[in-house]
């Protein structure tokens, strides 16, 4: 599990468009918590500083704490709302993080040694179907990612998600068999294209 960010900020009572414009040229943005069966918290947060945690690897898996009138809150990001045209935050999305228990959590796959694998070195194509996949988590050990080593893949194989060597404590949140990544010959085809959506993912 990643050490937690602290994102100071503070909670809203006026919201709306208007209110919503005013806090983004003051360099804050808007955010909402939900989840857990609380009732939902509308907050202020620096911009900066979530756009900073958003641009990190692994987003959705980081443990994020909130600190609101000196109490801090867990959370997970869930997710962004970025400006048009430029790659900063305008709107954020947390989830509260129960106290203990299990967590559905969508966590980044990192494929090391692409480049060395043996299927790449014979000719072969490394496809990349999933970025991204659904765990079950404790709570208090969510991975920030899953690395698997792809150097032993041989040209005309496929790595799925039962295949994976999961975080003692984590299972996958879907039961289907989903390929994660192939290599294919050179000029072949990936019999499917890359899908980072988290309703797919897992």
């Amino acid at each position: 599990m990643s050490a937690s960010e602290v994102l100071k900020g503070q909670i809203r009572t006026i919201l709306g468009t208007g209110p919503s414009r005013e806090l983004r040229r003051n360099g804050m943005i808007p955010a909402t918590i939900y989840g857990d069966n609380k009732e939902p918290m509308s907050v202020s947060l620096e911009e900066k500083e979530v756009t900073k945690l958003y641009k990190k690897h692994g987003f959705t898996s980081n443990v994020v704490e909130i600190e609101l009138d000196g109490k801090k809150i867990k959370v997970l990001p869930k997710s962004v709302e970025l400006h048009p045209t430029k790659e900063f935050v305008r709107h954020a999305d947390f989830i509260f993080l129960p106290a203990k228990g299990m967590q559905k959590v969508e966590v980044p796959v990192v494929y090391e040694n692409k480049e060395k694998s043996v299927g790449v070195k014979k000719g072969g194509f490394f496809n990349i179907i999933k970025r991204k996949i659904l765990l079950n988590c404790p709570v208090d050990s969510i991975p920030s990612d899953i690395t698997i080593d792809v150097s032993n893949m041989q040209v005309g194989t496929s790595l799925t998600t039962k295949k994976l060597k999961l975080p003692e404590g984590c299972s996958l949140f879907a039961k289907k068999d989903i390929v994660l990544a192939s290599i294919t010959g050179r000029g072949g085809k990936s019999s499917s294209s890359e899908e980072d959506s988290p309703e797919n993912a897992a």
